[in-house]
């Protein structure tokens, strides 16, 4: 890294340092939102499709843990964020189907965007990594909407493909 560039965009650099521990600190949340949301849920089709949505959150996490850890962070799962992620995800795991893809959706093309403008905060050779963070937000959106959509056999394929291990039957 050029000292330009350190002197430069010192903010920049604070920014995607942040920026790295809240996507961080979002996954370990999601993860248990998925989580809750599959112990909550009755229908065994369902189960499996949150337990995939879990499982790409927690390899995201995993992904973004050494980068937090680089960023000068901890790299610890905050407990506050575990736990509002198990609250929701036992309310949510009540919501008609079709209403909570609805609400995923609109609240998953906002991230969607918003992780995209974030990419800029990355240094140098490091967008990639980023970019990876915002692929694992779109597969999310890909999923609600081919569920939504009646496409029950494709919705996971956004999901399934950026998997890092075999999903678990």
């Amino acid at each position: 890294m050029t000292r330009e560039y350190l002197e430069g965009s010192h903010g920049l650099q604070s920014d995607y340092h942040t920026y790295l521990e809240e996507r961080f600190q979002g996954e370990v949340y999601g993860e248990a939102l998925f989580g809750a949301m599959a112990e909550g849920c009755d229908d065994p089709v369902r189960v499996r499709k949150l337990r995939l949505l879990e499982q790409l959150e927690r390899e995201t996490k995993e992904f973004l843990l050494p980068l937090v850890m680089e960023a000068g962070h901890s790299g610890e799962a905050s407990q506050e964020r575990i736990a509002e992620g198990i609250h929701l995800g036992r309310q949510l795991a009540k919501v008609p189907w079709g209403e909570l893809l609805q609400g995923f959706q609109s609240e998953l093309e906002r991230f969607v965007l918003e992780f995209e403008q974030a990419e800029g905060l990355a240094p140098p050779g490091k967008r990639n990594l980023l970019r990876r963070v915002t692929d694992h937000e779109r597969a999310l959106l890909d999923f609600s909407t081919r569920e939504i959509e009646g496409d029950e056999p494709g919705a996971l394929g956004a999901v399934v493909s950026i998997l890092t291990e075999p999903p678990v039957v």
